[in-house]
């Protein structure tokens, strides 16, 4: 059993809809995320590191970091996110976020280009801007992006947050990376070069043709300088953790048929049973038990190609089922081309999916069929 390192004060939150309640953020073990940071990345001595952290949440993992790559030979350099009653001021302005990211970009850009590794730590206050992501796209910076508890604490009570924070904490230790690895591997094999079938007990049936040399993001925890020297997407420089991401940008033209989402990430509870017609990859027709409007209304403000596939994601992690991701609109992180505005979007989850690739099943009812896959 993990020995719990950390403790921390009392601290009064804000999220970006306005003041929390004060939370004492649960104790994890600090010392055993540290080393798996500092190993994903296997940094060398002379790099450069730059870390993005909240002073305030987990400032013991920061240090420990620190301390890691200092001894290593590493040039570190540590910047202050944005508090959450900062973010409070600009977050619903859409204008305002916008000309925040654009400052930061400006202000950081010389540093990033000067720089190997990018570690964005957990924060209390999250902007919901492109910052990182543009800074990293526009550097060769290789990163990790530590997902915790945006947005802290969302709205949640001491125990739920405790338990979120007991889950990811195992999500990010509880998983050998070298098996997790070999089994995106044999995922990619399975896919390559067949039709993919997506279906649903909901009504979902799509047909998608993967070419042999369809190329994949796997999201494995090899945040290393050499795997970073065959990225060909800015996601290939994002590797997140927890670990688990497996996405690809099919062809337009290869994707077919009905895609029914019981619920829309972006729309919350307002949209229920929307149904998606595509062809060459474009939603024709659109319906909706429920939150219809809001769609007709949300794929024009993505952008010219908001109703276009966007990518295609399995969840691979250990603690996981074989949940499906569809999304529509944005994916020039991974590489594609389709006309969006930032990083909007339609995401879809379908947790019950079963996937074939020709004539191998690879995901049955949501469940992975591991000992299928050779």
């Amino acid at each position: 059993m993990r020995q719990l390192l950390a403790t921390f004060a009392v601290i009064t939150c804000a999220a970006a809809a306005g003041a929390q309640s004060p939370i004492d953020p649960p104790p994890v073990n600090e010392e055993a995320i540290t080393r798996r940071l500092f190993e994903m990345t296997r940094p060398g001595a002379g790099e450069r590191a730059i870390i993005v952290a909240d002073p305030t949440y987990y400032p013991g993992i920061t240090n420990r970091l620190r301390e890691l790559l200092h001894a290593a030979g590493v040039a570190v350099n540590v910047i202050q996110d944005d508090l959450p009653s900062i973010v409070a001021t600009y977050y619903s302005d859409t204008a305002a976020v916008e000309k925040r990211e654009r400052e930061v970009i400006e202000s950081l850009l010389p540093l990033f280009q000067r720089s190997d590794i990018f570690y964005w730590l957990p924060t209390r206050g999250y902007a919901d801007d492109l910052r990182w992501e543009r800074l990293v796209q526009r550097s060769r910076v290789r990163s990790v992006h530590f997902h915790w508890i945006n947005r802290y604490p969302a709205g949640l009570n001491d125990a739920e947050i405790r338990e979120r924070t007991r889950i990811t904490e195992a999500r990010v230790l509880d998983v050998d990376l070298a098996e997790h690895a070999k089994r995106q591997e044999r995922l990619k094999r399975a896919i390559q070069g067949h039709i993919l079938r997506i279906t649903t007990p909901e009504g979902t049936n799509l047909v998608v043709r993967v070419p042999a040399d369809q190329w994949f993001h796997l999201g494995n925890g090899d945040a290393s300088r050499e795997r970073a020297a065959t990225a060909r997407s800015v996601r290939d420089r994002e590797i997140e953790l927890p670990v688990g991401m497996f996405n690809f940008v099919p062809r337009a033209r290869d994707v077919s048929g009905t895609l029914v989402a019981p619920s829309i990430y972006q729309a919350g509870n307002v949209v229920r049973n929307a149904r998606f017609e595509l062809a060459a990859g474009r939603a024709r027709v659109v319906r909706a038990d429920s939150g219809e409007a809001w769609i007709h209304r949300r794929v024009p403000a993505i952008g010219p190609d908001g109703n276009l596939i966007g990518t295609i994601s399995f969840t691979t992690h250990p603690m996981d089922r074989g949940r499906v991701i569809i999304e529509l609109g944005s994916n020039w992180e991974n590489g594609g081309a389709n006309r969006t505005r930032g990083i909007r979007r339609l995401t879809m989850f379908l947790a019950n999916a079963t996937v074939a690739a020709g004539d191998r099943t690879l995901v049955r009812d949501g469940e992975f069929l591991w000992s299928e896959i050779p």
